[in-house]
């Protein structure tokens, strides 16, 4: 039965999460051309870097909110309630913290920039990325709940605030800072409606007293400082790719990787809101020693995520040229090798999301972290050795390559260790 529960959630969880990303991607598409329309190429230019700054709130907090998907969901499944409110008390504390620091600094930015226009964007952004640290501790705790769906339910408010939003400012203003207004208002009122949705329905995590989270801010924060070193490190494997391309190639073939970036990451998107739910569900399992479960879930999930990446990579690889002249109105030059590399390059990522976050719930992070290292120096040694044969592609291999070589079996090797240690600990008791 609780296996049957975990299963249904998981399906609730990603469905709604998938509903709410092509959602996302629809609103996207009208928003582009309408605020183009709006402000203008300049301008549209100024918010699209300012917008783009939202990615950065889920680095802000530190790594609190991805401890708290591990820790409140290992004490809910110990029965310890009590626990899980520390350990939400903890990040709201720690987020709070940040957040009047970050505001601080903004405050001090706005008096030393003074009256000039150009930096108020900025200002506006930076302040609504420091409400929202504090705030978006809700999501992540109802992923712990196991009850993503809700979290998408309150992504699926912001796509539409911000798109209505967006249409409302298109019909009255021109002004940019009215534009990156809207974008962080939706960030900050989706997460404020989800903290009290968490709050009412759940008011046994409702925060106490401080004094008596002291030693659970110590364990979220060092927790947390672990997944933000594990992101950076991941994040080094292809964040840079861009400029790596710019310099190595020019800017052709920096043209050409910004939009084979931007169909990974739209992908790798897609992934992350499809097994995001697996986390806590193998958190959860691990703590009741349904060694089973989680083996079946392993292979089944990471043959789904497999699978479904397989079929997009063929329609990519088929028809990815004639329905990129389509999108572009151009022909950037991206060929059959370039779309080989993309499709190799998501099917490794895909192959090794459902291990990671496996490794992720069993609070092995010190592990991938230096894995993850071990990983990004080999894939940049490929890249600066590909590039000048390959191209742009020879970029993408090397990231691909290293994931399949090294984050792969290194991540297998490790939970295999970790079912062998579970099983002799559980004979051993018996």
């Amino acid at each position: 039965m609780l296996a049957h529960k975990r299963n249904r959630r998981i399906v609730a969880s990603a469905s709604f999460g998938g509903f709410q990303r092509l959602v996302q991607v629809a609103s996207t598409l009208l928003i582009m051309p309408l605020t183009l329309r709006a402000l203008g190429p300049a301008r549209f230019g100024v918010w699209g870097a300012v917008a783009s700054l939202a990615w950065t709130s889920g680095l802000l907090d530190l790594g609190t909110g991805s401890a708290l998907v591990t820790l409140v969901a290992r004490s809910l499944a110990r029965n310890r309630v009590d626990e899980a409110r520390t350990h939400l008390t903890g990040a709201l504390t720690i987020g709070s913290c940040l957040a009047c620091l970050l505001l601080v600094l903004t405050f001090t930015a706005s008096l030393l920039a003074g009256s000039r226009g150009n930096s108020t964007p900025y200002l506006i952004a930076f302040a609504g990325l420091a409400l929202n640290v504090p705030l978006s501790s809700a999501n992540n705790v109802w992923m712990a709940l196991q009850k993503g769906y809700i979290s998408g339910f309150w992504d699926l408010v912001q796509t539409v605030l911000t798109t209505l939003g967006l249409f409302w400012a298109a019909a009255f203003t021109h002004d940019v800072r009215v534009y990156v207004a809207v974008v962080y208002a939706g960030l900050v009122l989706a997460n404020l409606g989800s903290l009290m949705h968490l709050l009412l329905l759940h008011p046994e995590l409702r925060p106490q007293g401080l004094p008596d989270s002291l030693a659970s801010i110590r364990e979220v924060a060092g927790s947390g400082i672990l997944f933000f070193i594990l992101n950076i490190t991941a994040g080094l494997t292809f964040m840079l790719d861009n400029v790596l391309a710019l310099q190595l190639l020019g800017p052709e073939a920096s043209a050409r990787m910004t939009i084979a970036m931007r169909i990974c990451m739209t992908a790798i998107g897609m992934l992350a809101v499809l097994s995001l739910p697996l986390w806590p569900a193998f958190t959860d399992a691990a703590h009741t020693a349904d060694r089973r479960w989680i083996r079946q879930t392993l292979l089944r999930g990471s043959a789904l995520l497999a699978s479904a990446t397989v079929a997009g990579s063929a329609v990519l690889i088929l028809f990815g040229q004639p329905l990129l002249r389509l999108w572009l109105h151009a022909d950037l030059g991206i060929g059959q090798p370039l779309l080989w590399a993309i499709s190799v390059w998501v099917l490794a990522e895909a192959l090794a999301r459902v291990p990671n976050l496996l490794l992720n719930a069993l609070a092995l992070v010190r592990f991938q972290i230096v894995m993850t290292a071990i990983g990004t120096l080999v894939a940049w040694t490929l890249k600066l050795t590909l590039a000048p044969w390959l191209g742009v592609a020879g970029i993408l291999w090397g990231t691909g390559v290293s994931v399949l070589l090294i984050g792969i079996p290194a991540g297998i090797w490790r939970i295999y260790r970790w079912a062998d240690h579970s099983a002799r600990q559980e004979a051993l008791l018996t």
